[in-house]
């Protein structure tokens, strides 16, 4: 049997998923955690099979997660489930140690196929997606991310994604855990490498960028049973 960890910091939709695999005769929920900071003990207690993680989490995001369970020796795959779909969130995912990456508007049996999959260490990338990203090498002229967004820190992508979701920075301050100043000094940072000088300009340029996929879906929707 699966034994497997949620991460997800909509309460909603993690308990929907458990629900939903309940019924999966192959798989056990063993664990459930919010954030970040409740992972790794629960990873190392439970030691299970697979971490299905959420790509934004309220401390972090969910790439810093699975270098830090590699970092401690936690040898446990991990797989993204999660609403955004651009490339560069793939890419990141890949090259910190991901073994699988889905999308929350997938078909539940698709959902469990990426589980079951990712649990035995085989590569799955939603369908929708496109081929595995090209590793970035350097000095290579290989396939590169849109042209400014590849400058941003993790941190800045991370509230890049909330300020395209539509978040104040208030909302985006209380959502990660830092302070508003911090949020708008970050603002400023992204504006600033992306060349834009507004809210409207950074979403129209995702929308050019096709960063806006996926993101009109509801993370808080729950899997079809």
């Amino acid at each position: 049997m699966m034994r497997i960890v949620l991460v997800d910091d909509h309460q909603a939709f993690r308990e929907s998923l458990r629900i939903a695999l309940w019924h999966e005769a192959s798989i056990s929920v063993v664990g459930e955690a919010s954030t970040a900071r409740q992972v790794y003990p629960l990873v190392q207690a439970e030691k299970p099979d697979l971490v299905v993680l959420d790509l934004m989490l309220k401390d972090t995001d969910g790439v810093p997660v699975a270098r830090e369970l590699a970092r401690r020796g936690l040898t446990t795959k991990v797989m993204i489930l999660t609403m955004h779909a651009n490339s560069l969130f793939v890419r990141d995912a890949f090259e910190a140690g991901v073994v699988a990456y889905a999308l929350k508007e997938q078909p539940l049996s698709e959902i469990i196929e990426a589980i079951g999959l990712a649990a035995r260490g085989e590569r799955y990338l939603c369908p929708q997606l496109g081929p595995p990203p090209v590793p970035r090498l350097r000095g290579a002229n290989q396939e590169q991310p849109p042209p400014g967004i590849d400058q941003l820190s993790r941190r800045e992508r991370e509230i890049f994604g909330r300020i395209i979701q539509g978040l104040s920075s208030r909302d985006i301050a209380q959502s990660l855990c830092i302070s508003l100043k911090t949020v708008e000094t970050h603002r400023s940072h992204i504006n600033r490498k992306l060349g834009v000088h507004s809210p409207a300009e950074l979403i129209r340029l995702a929308a050019l960028k096709g960063l806006l996929a996926g993101l009109q879906s509801s993370e808080a929707s729950a899997p079809a049973a």
